[in-house]
């Protein structure tokens, strides 16, 4: 399998003459509350569905954002009415520095009054015995760990690098460190984990974690998609009904469903009465009308979709003399935002960039 470029995307102009100030909202009349912020598209693993063996074509690492330049973005979104960052990758723990970053993006106040900045994070877990401690004392509010398989030899065939039992002392130290909630994400996939998927949520449940499942999505223009893989979310629930004796009834309740864009799902009846579980459908249950996140890349790159190319630089905005073109070049994304992604069953209307590149 040859290497994924990281080709430049198509940009979205700033225009000089976009409207400044007030609340981040789209086109569709949709307000951005939640940004996800990659530190590193570098990784300690090789998903078999995020990233090709070989590895990626890397730009200069000038390229990428530096962490004084993190903290200014995130001061600027804040402003603009966003209340929650997530820091992704690649693989974040990787970055030198992530304790203080965290400790100084906790500390950024936002619109809301005597509310700061909720800092959150995704990671494969692979760092988290050493890093849970120290990134709650900084101000980390919660923390989601990537886990596909509960079996060992499996665990190494998906992630081609990684090490089930370090991951799971991980998910176990950030559990004494109090970084809650605590959830894990399992991509499901059709003929290679899907005898465990519950499994996987009874583990979880025993330990009071929330488990999450992800549909297979067509990024790096379908190069690492399967369509035949692809298990959608409610074959994902009947299988975790049947397998632990419960139903699942949608959980709706006023804060329930949370920034991001999984639909949660509350056990009932069975040993695990009241447990929730949430599923993230972008290809069977579409939740582009209810989409409140932009996301950014190590380098600085504004994607107002993930599955879509269409970028802001906003690596030359922060490096530039212009106070408002930061904020420009952002509005101006917001501006040509689609109603929804191009994902298709098939495998195509998918993105060039690889799910690594951006975190998810």
């Amino acid at each position: 399998m040859p290497l994924v470029q990281l080709r430049r995307p198509s940009t979205a102009s700033p225009d000089s003459e976009v409207a400044l100030g007030g609340a981040l909202m789209d086109r569709q009349s949709r307000t951005v509350r939640y940004l996800r912020v990659s530190l590193t598209d570098r990784c300690n693993y090789r998903c078999t569905y995020c990233m090709p063996e070989e590895g990626l074509v890397y730009g200069p690492r000038t390229d990428v954002l530096s962490l004084e330049e993190v903290v200014r973005v995130c001061e600027a979104f804040a402003r603009w009415g966003v209340t929650r960052v997530r820091l992704t990758g690649g693989e974040p723990t990787l970055r030198r520095g992530l304790v203080s970053l965290v400790e100084r993006l906790a500390a950024l106040p936002t619109v809301e009054p005597a509310r700061r900045l909720e800092v959150v994070m995704t990671t494969n877990g692979e760092r988290l015995a050493e890093l849970a401690e120290p990134l709650a004392r900084a101000g980390l509010r919660s923390l989601t760990v990537s886990l596909d398989s509960l079996d060992p030899e499996r665990f190494g065939r998906i992630t081609r690098r990684g090490t089930l039992e370090r991951v799971l002392g991980g998910v176990e130290a950030a559990s004494r460190a109090g970084l809650w909630p605590l959830k894990i994400n399992t991509v499901a996939i059709s003929g290679f984990n899907d005898d465990e998927l519950a499994s996987l949520v009874r583990w979880a449940w025993e330990r009071d974690v929330v488990p999450r499942f992800i549909e297979l999505m067509p990024m790096a223009s379908g190069e690492l998609y399967v369509p035949g893989e692809l298990l959608p979310a409610a074959e994902i629930r009947a299988r975790v009904e049947e397998g632990l004796q419960t139903a699942l009834v949608p959980d709706e309740g006023e804060g329930v469903r949370g920034a991001g864009p999984a639909s949660y799902w509350r056990a009932v009846g069975g040993a695990f009465d009241g447990r929730r579980l949430g599923t993230i459908a972008a290809l069977t249950e579409n939740f582009c009308s209810s989409c409140n996140r932009l996301r950014i890349s190590a380098t600085g790159q504004l994607h107002a979709c993930l599955a879509r190319d269409d970028t802001g630089d906003l690596r030359s905005a922060l490096r530039s003399q212009d106070p408002d073109r930061l904020e420009r070049v952002v509005r101006a994304a917001l501006g040509t935002k689609r109603d929804a992604h191009g994902f298709n069953i098939d495998g195509t209307g998918g993105p060039t960039k690889a799910m690594v590149s951006i975190g998810g």
